[in-house]
């Protein structure tokens, strides 16, 4: 059972099932705590009474404190539980990836869910070890990130104009430096993460850095050329308006080159199922998910360019127990060029590519 927030709301909603525990009604305890890397800490834990088994919704508000943050609510004319205690840690921190527990006496279940409002992950994106987070030595990261570098800058030579306005939205430390090239554009950067749009100002100070959403871009109509979206619309809990937001800061004709992750790349259509490649994204998209989002919110796309092609996976496996056998054999730096000829296969099969690129016009 997973769910998202509900930006509307600024908080988050998570469906569950209560248990048929004994001595429920005397004592229902609810803890909620980082999930991924950092699973240990406690955000806060709420005391409940009265609750009875049955689907119940908990609702978050990640604004308020203590009695205020939390809502248990029970459906079909039960009583909603009575909050009798909480206590909240000081500093708790707030992830894109986040757990529910229930509790009562020796019983107990854990609810995963993810958060997308982003004034509540606002400490999250401003932590200085948020980028590092992505950083991966496995060989496979390290020539998939060239690679990407590598069909990026083609890319961008071909596809934008000397002299443009660029803004590169959810930048981190941004593609258009990492590429180590001396470009030719007039290009503003913009990202949550303060400490690393801070570092890039002094790295970088002839570009323009801002601390920003990119949901809601502090630009004017029509302020930029070109939008280079890059790994960001598969964190975002509302794809179509980010979309719109992008489009609004384009002018008439616009080019957005937009970069996601690929939901029906090779291993996932292997095994039959969904493959996230990360447990923080809210949504992946397959590439006629994504030419059909594209197009409801006014783009045109011109190009589609796939990263990466696990094409040596245990074939003889049933479906659900296939692998990428290069990336379980294949960890020590020395194995990094075996990956190079699979990362331009995936020029020619885009549609089952690991990574895809959207060259994409404003219509």
């Amino acid at each position: 059972m997973t769910a998202a927030a509900t930006p509307e709301a600024g908080g988050s909603r998570v469906s569950l099932q209560i248990p048929d525990w004994q001595g429920l009604a005397s004592g229902l305890e609810l803890s909620m705590f980082c999930g991924g890397a950092g699973a240990s800490e406690t955000t806060g834990t709420w005391e409940f009474s009265g609750a009875t088994a049955g689907p119940a919704t908990v609702e978050i508000y990640w604004s308020a404190d203590g009695a205020e943050g939390i809502s248990l609510i029970v459906p079909d004319g039960r009583d909603d539980p009575v909050l009798v205690g909480c206590s909240q840690a000081p500093d708790g921190k707030v992830r894109p990836e986040m757990v529910l527990r229930l509790a009562c006496g020796p019983d107990s279940m854990e609810v995963p869910f993810k958060v997308t409002d982003t004034a509540a992950l606002e400490r999250y994106y401003q932590g200085e070890d948020h980028q590092d987070e992505y950083v991966n030595e496995h060989p496979f990261f390290m020539a998939f990130h060239k690679a990407r570098l590598q069909a990026l800058a083609r890319i961008f030579e071909q596809r934008i104009p000397p002299g443009s306005k660029v803004l590169d939205v959810g930048s981190g430390y941004s593609i258009f430096f990492l590429c180590n090239r001396e470009w030719e554009f007039d290009i503003t950067c913009c990202d949550l993460d303060s400490s690393a749009i801070e570092k890039m100002r002094g790295l970088c100070p002839g570009w323009t850095w801002e601390v920003a959403d990119a949901m809601r871009l502090p630009f004017g109509d029509a302020s930029f050329g070109t939008v280079y979206a890059g790994e960001i619309i598969e964190h975002v809990p509302d794809v179509r308006a980010a979309l719109a937001e992008w489009n609004r800061v384009l002018e008439p004709g616009g080019t957005l080159i937009l970069t996601t992750p690929n939901r029906e790349r090779m291993l996932a259509v292997a095994n039959r199922r969904a493959m996230p490649v990360h447990p923080e994204h809210v949504l992946e998209l397959s590439p006629g998910q994504a030419r059909a989002l594209l197009a409801a919110e006014g783009f045109d796309v011109l190009e589609t360019e796939g990263i990466y092609l696990e094409l040596f996976l245990n074939w003889h496996r049933p479906p659900g127990k296939r692998v990428d056998l290069l990336t379980a054999r294949c960890g020590m730096p020395e194995h990094e060029r075996y990956y190079k000829p699979f990362m331009r296969a995936g020029r020619l099969a885009p549609s089952r590519a690991f990574d895809l690129i959207f060259v994409c016009k404003k219509q």
